[in-house]
């Protein structure tokens, strides 16, 4: 009668110090090849956003002061989930993911581990933030003539080091732009206040209102980070 054989603890111990060292390589792999996903696939819904900005306006579908100059969208109204300002009905088809239009109580959405925060130019110097759903203003905007000019959306990550690592920013030049995150201001979720108190940041000295450009440089936009064009 033959003797049954189990493995020695010796045995096992090896197995799970194997296992162990895989894991030790295979998690951190994993970790970063889902960074790199979530900051690809924003990269890809930040220049998708711009080109349906570009129609929006185009097509004159909010246009408040009546001017024959269309003016850009919230994102909410470009994806259908509110009437756009002045208009009869919801855009149908939306011209951006219904996702988008999510809007919470902070007046952002997510997506891909990332926090799309928007804003549009309004009077006397001051941005307007995508208002919160079921906030949504009326016909009138702040000001419409710059609003028929200028836009901007940032996306953050929620957690940085977790679902993002670089912070980006895009507006009516279809340019994405990118930070390290890792410099003067950390943007994610945690930080949201910083940003809200300066949708310029990655503007250019001297620029308000999302007037002008990003800058371009060490330390020269206005929040001190270095922002370049996203790869």
């Amino acid at each position: 009668m033959r003797k049954a054989h189990g493995f020695t603890l010796i045995e096992l111990m090896i197995v799970i110090a194997i296992i162990a060292i895989i894991a030790l390589i295979a998690i951190p792999n994993l970790l970063s090849s889902r960074l790199v996903a979530n900051e690809t696939s924003t990269i890809g819904t930040l220049r998708s956003l711009a080109s349906s900005q570009a129609e929006f306006q185009a097509r004159q579908i909010v246009d408040q002061d009546a001017d024959g100059l269309g003016e850009y969208g919230f994102l909410q109204e470009l994806a259908g989930s509110v009437i756009p300002r002045g208009a009869a009905g919801l855009l149908d088809p939306p011209s951006i993911s219904q996702s988008l239009g999510n809007v919470d109580a902070l007046g952002i959405t997510t997506k891909s581990g990332y926090v799309f925060v928007f804003f549009l130019p309004g009077g006397g110097g001051a941005e307007i933030q995508e208002p919160a759903l079921g906030a949504f203003p009326g016909a009138v905007a702040a000001d419409a003539n710059f609003q028929e000019t200028r836009w901007a959306c940032y996306a953050i990550p929620q957690t940085i080091r977790n679902t993002g690592n670089r912070a980006f920013v895009i507006n009516q030049q279809a340019e994405v732009y990118a930070t390290t995150n890792v410099s003067v201001q950390n943007y994610d979720l945690a930080n949201l206040a910083a940003l809200q108190a300066n949708p310029d940041a990655a503007y250019e000295a001297g620029v308000t209102n999302l007037a002008g450009k990003f800058a371009v440089g060490v330390g020269a936009a206005q929040d001190g980070a270095t922002w370049v064009p996203a790869s």
